[in-house]
């Protein structure tokens, strides 16, 4: 007998991803309550979906072990030992599911409906916000710079378009839209009707699953990070970077990284969609109308030597 609902929670990146996950799991048996299994079978660490999302499509240095029929075998079994009516799966690494011929036979074979759930955030913001995970990330050392990361990103950052991709697939009425905020995750839980239970995992309504690095160090850690090191060796050099940073005011601060007239002109880029997209999803307006711009500075990649971090 076919499940009811395949719920897929897509992304964007940045958006608040990480902490909807991490509360996901820890209230997972409130999901199942509500007749929504979110499966254990195919987590990562972070209790992301990204080794399914992974099998349908890399992403860099990230890769799937399992081939999308292994995925989706995996996906069946977990399913038919759960009386759950519906599935959630939570990725911001998905890609178009839908391109692949086995994933839609399967859902064809196995779902009633599919509903698509996008988190999304101002474009200038999740794009620092992606450039600063790059450059933490000791699987990736991101080199380039923050212009590169743009340019090669637009396409992907236009949100109306992909929306409607998916429309094209599961109906505008099996799409969603929850902006972020430090409020992400109570919102994605009320989506379903289930109360946020502060004490099931994280510190505080507002607990940070992924932080970021100080983002004035940035410039520093793609400087040091550069070259032949393994992983413990990056990860030493940056937070020797972060410690040492503690110690300097914000006058040394003197590099723009990002300017307040970049910010607006990337952000300008989208207004029509964006604007499309609030009007479409009844969204707050400032949601995605950024109004608030100030210089992102941060210190020069020279503030410190080689010396400084032995």
């Amino acid at each position: 007998m076919k499940k009811d609902t395949l719920y897929l929670h897509v992304g964007w990146s940045k958006t608040g991803t990480s902490a909807v996950q991490s509360q996901i799991q820890a209230q997972h048996e409130d999901f199942l309550a509500k007749g929504i299994l979110y499966p254990q079978s195919l987590q990562w660490p972070d209790h992301s979906h990204h080794p399914f999302a992974l099998s349908f499509k890399g992403s860099g240095a990230y890769q799937s072990d399992m081939s999308p029929a292994e995925a989706l075998e995996k996906l069946r079994v977990e399913m038919q030992t759960s009386p759950a009516p519906s599935v959630l799966l939570s990725s911001e690494l998905s890609p178009m599911y839908f391109n692949n011929p086995r994933f839609k036979e399967f859902v064809a074979e196995h779902f009633e409906t599919v509903k698509v759930i996008f988190t999304v955030r101002p474009q200038s913001e999740l794009l620092l916000s992606l450039f600063n995970q790059l450059v933490k990330d000791p699987n990736i050392r991101y080199e380039a710079s923050l212009f590169t990361l743009a340019m090669r990103n637009v396409s992907w950052l236009n949100y109306l378009n992909h929306v409607r991709q998916w429309e094209r697939h599961v109906g505008g009425e099996n799409l969603s839209v929850i902006p972020y905020s430090r409020k992400v995750v109570q919102d994605f839980l009320a989506s379903f009707g289930i109360e946020y239970r502060a004490g099931a995992n994280q510190a505080d309504e507002t607990a940070i699953i992924n932080p970021s690095l100080p983002t004035r160090c940035l410039p520093l850690v793609q400087r040091f990070g550069r070259g032949q090191m393994g992983n413990a060796e990056f990860t030493r050099r940056r937070d020797k970077i972060i410690s040492l940073a503690k110690s300097l005011d914000s006058e040394q601060d003197k590099h723009v990284l990002f300017t307040v007239a970049e910010q607006q002109a990337f952000d300008a880029h989208f207004k029509q969609g964006n604007q499309k997209l609030i009007e479409w999803f009844d969204l707050p307006a400032e949601s995605l109308n950024k109004s608030g711009y100030e210089p992102i500075k941060v210190l020069p990649a020279a503030t410190f030597t080689p010396g400084d971090l032995a």
